[in-house]
């Protein structure tokens, strides 16, 4: 399609002439062996960003915990002022005081942070 004033539709000259070199491969104004590539410092920004989380979890229980969980499940559970009607995170906070507090004397004596959530799953 032309215009009257020999243009085409897109705005070019209809008598452009093109260049010698026209549709020939450029050559690249970057040198890709001397900086980096895009993946490269993707990964590196990634690694950078990311700082090592350490665990929050304890160690497995003992086998003396698991004794003293278990007496202090069956004790709590076994309390006659109670009884058995009682909520779930009633029940386990009560065993967690009992077992914290029981802890400390023999025959256990032995180191424990465990929360009413860890003793409640176990």
């Amino acid at each position: 399609m032309r215009d009257e004033a020999g243009m085409d539709l897109d705005g070019f000259p209809l008598d452009h002439e093109f260049p010698e070199d026209y549709m020939q491969e450029e050559e690249d104004e970057c040198d890709i062996e001397g900086e980096p590539l895009f993946e490269d410092e993707l990964a590196n920004q990634a690694a950078l960003a990311k700082p090592e989380r350490k665990s929050k979890r304890i160690k497995a229980y003992a086998v003396v915990e698991d004794k003293l969980l278990c007496e202090c499940w069956r004790d709590i559970g076994q309390d006659p002022k109670t009884g058995a009607e009682q909520k779930h995170s009633t029940f386990w906070i009560r065993v967690h005081r009992e077992f914290h507090e029981r802890k400390k004397f023999p025959p256990y004596q032995i180191v424990s942070t465990r929360g009413w959530v860890s003793i409640s799953k176990r």
